[in-house]
């Protein structure tokens, strides 16, 4: 009796193994798709309250969503010309940092020979040319590929823009199909969930879009007053990274301060700009965040860099991006499901 009642949930489980992998299949295969469909959606959310605004001001949906699209567009558009004419002034500027950094690392061997009374490997040392080593590395052209075309760019974020715009012009009637598709109480369901998630998301969105805003600026300041080259475009990158969970913080704030050690080649100033973004990144990340935000997604640590890895995996720096909206968004579904309720207690940090 045990065999035969074993049968029936091997099945399942192999079903459901099979199912799991060919979803992640086709997340990766639909990637250019599915992804600007997953990044307009939750754009969405940023943007319904700016459609509410101009709502109340007696200007139809229509128009402020219309209105809402080209802000967003332009801000977009802007901010990817900005960061292209940044690489590409980095990459024709690239030989001097070369040099630079040779100069910093034949220094810094020599100082280490110093303290420990000896040389360092010297034949294996003089055999190594370094520029050609450090050219051969091609930091230049990797930069280029990874940020790709800036027509690639553009029509990218054309995609996210149309995907968004129907988004948009479609959430005034997406309650009525519910209602008019479902039963009342299945319904009343669907709603509930969907009214959960889009507080929730709106709400962490919004937060972490003004305090990486405030962050970015900050961060230009600071960056101004040490002189550093591309400023601009390293406030962008902090902006950006903040929305990435745990490491996108630290990740920002190492990437200037390398590139500072390229420019200034010393030390002593990359431990200062260190130490400084260090410490606005504590304040943004624990005492303004949590002020503004008022609650906690009460996601557990452990899935959220899981659900980092994985995203990120998939979709690379987007992914990661996504990844706590899309874990916040799936704890509020499974919550409100009863067979799947369970799922959402390990999704949690705090039963």
């Amino acid at each position: 009796m045990s065999e035969t009642n074993s049968t029936p949930r091997f099945i399942n489980f192999a079903i459901g193994i099979i199912v799991l992998f060919l979803a992640v299949w086709v997340l990766i295969l639909g990637r250019a798709i599915i992804l600007p469909f997953m990044i307009a959606a939750f754009l969405t959310f940023v943007l319904e309250p700016l459609i509410t605004i101009l709502g109340r001001i007696k200007i139809p949906r229509g128009l402020a969503v219309f209105l809402t699209i080209i802000i967003s567009f332009v801000i977009l558009y802007l901010i990817g010309l900005l960061v292209y004419s940044n690489v590409q002034t980095f990459v024709e500027q690239f030989p001097t940092y070369e040099e630079r950094l040779v100069s910093l690392l034949e220094g810094t061997v020599s100082s280490i020979e110093e303290i420990i009374g000896q040389p360092i490997s010297v034949d294996l040392w003089e055999k190594i040319n370094w520029l050609d080593a450090i050219k051969q590395f091609s930091i230049a052209s990797n930069v280029v590929a990874g940020v790709g075309t800036f027509f690639t760019f553009f029509g990218k974020m054309l995609i996210v823009t149309v995907f968004m715009a129907y988004m948009l012009m479609g959430k005034n009637n997406l309650k009525a199909k519910i209602f008019k598709a479902f039963p009342n109480n299945q319904a009343n369901r669907i709603d509930d969930i969907i009214d959960a998630a889009s507080d929730k998301i709106q709400k962490y969105l919004s937060t972490k879009l003004l305090v990486s805003l405030i962050t970015g600026l900050i961060s230009f300041i600071v960056f101004t007053i040490f002189g550093l080259d591309f400023a601009v475009f390293w406030s962008i990158v902090i902006f950006l990274f903040n929305f990435i969970p745990n490491i996108g913080s630290i990740i920002a704030s190492l990437l200037p301060v390398i590139f500072s050690i390229l420019q200034f080649g010393s030390f002593s100033t990359a431990l200062w700009l260190l130490l400084v973004l260090g410490i606005l990144q504590f304040i943004m990340g624990n005492i303004l965040e949590p002020r503004l935000m008022g609650y906690s997604l009460n996601l557990s640590p452990m899935i959220v860099i899981l659900s980092l890895i994985f995203w990120g995996y998939i979709w690379g720096v987007a992914g990661m991006l996504l990844s706590v909206p899309i874990l916040a968004t799936s704890a509020i579904v499974f919550e409100r499901i009863e067979s799947l309720r369970f799922i959402s207690v390990f999704l949690k940090g705090e039963v």
